[in-house]
């Protein structure tokens, strides 16, 4: 495999390329649910168009989708913890939460995916990330205590939700590192995910009676497709980035699509933060830059 330079052009344009496109999820999310559709109905859509293309691209690559009992296994585990439970909370979080406060929690995956790291010894104490992880509760806390930091002191209650979505995608990368079968790409790790999320989604959604009509084809609906097709690109483009530049220059797209997304929350809703939210934002950043891995074997 060709290794690209991280300071190589091609490098630094997919970086840009995949901050914004995640960035911009943020924004298309807050439209798809401003008529109310049910989150776990709009988790299923975005879940159907991504399993049609990435098994399209998995296909013309040349790859299969194993389905072996361990690999069915691991797909259903991988769907549920990477995009069927914390996907249908964030479309409920963007319900109640502006996209600036929701881009600043989730933020901080990389660093429960670090203590998860530590509790399962797939890495070894250090005390700057430690000083990362440290302020990435600071950062939560910024915004979770002063009665303040929201304009609506009631919204403090789904302040929970963003954490407990970065503790669900942490726990995806834990199990992806320690379970991952020897035979399985990235791509088809994804591909895997996207098909075990749909079967857990579909009777659930039945189940519910949360099916979203798509018909209208308004501004939310045409903002779901897109938040489905960039998060998967933009997916896709992450994966290239460490096989070919390394994990630790391609964590550098986080300070991209939390900065873009508060940006972009200001630009298209006019979301007007308070002091608070915007030190949690300067602290989480001077978290990320510190729990960012050194180390290109770092699962964190």
């Amino acid at each position: 495999m060709t290794r690209v330079s991280s300071h190589s052009t091609i490098a630094w344009f997919t970086l840009v390329g995949i901050g914004v496109a995640w960035a911009l999820t943020g924004p298309l999310t807050k439209l798809s649910v401003s008529t109310g559709h049910h989150p776990v109905g709009l988790t299923l859509w975005t879940t159907i168009i991504g399993a049609i293309l990435i098994t399209a691209a998995l296909y013309l690559s040349g790859g299969r989708l194993p389905v072996s009992r361990q690999h069915v296994v691991f797909f259903l585990l991988c769907g549920f913890l990477g995009t069927a439970f914390p996907n249908s909370l964030s479309f409920k979080a963007y319900q109640h939460l502006s996209v600036g406060v929701n881009v600043i929690l989730i933020s901080i995956v990389p660093m429960t995916t670090m203590v998860f790291a530590l509790a399962f010894k797939l890495e070894q104490p250090n005390l700057r990330r430690l000083g990362g992880l440290a302020l990435g509760i600071c950062a939560v806390a910024l915004i979770a205590i002063p009665q303040t930091s929201l304009p609506d002191s009631s919204q403090v209650v789904w302040v929970a939700l963003p954490i407990v979505i970065a503790l669900s995608y942490a726990s995806e990368n834990i199990y992806i590192a320690k379970a991952r079968p020897q035979d399985c790409s990235a791509l088809t790790i994804m591909c895997g995910l996207y098909w075990g999320a749909l079967v857990m989604l579909t009777p659930l959604t039945l189940a519910m009676g949360a099916w979203v009509d798509l018909t209208p084809m308004g501004t939310p609906e045409l903002a779901l497709i897109a938040v489905a097709i960039l998060h998967l690109l933009a997916y896709l483009g992450f994966v290239w980035l460490i096989a070919h530049s390394g994990p630790v220059f391609a964590s550098q797209v986080g300070y991209l699509v939390t900065g873009g997304g508060v940006f972009l929350g200001i630009l298209v809703f006019d979301e007007q933060h308070s002091l608070w939210v915007w030190l949690a934002l300067l602290v989480m950043m001077a978290g990320l830059v510190l729990v960012k891995p050194r180390d290109e074997n770092s699962v964190a």
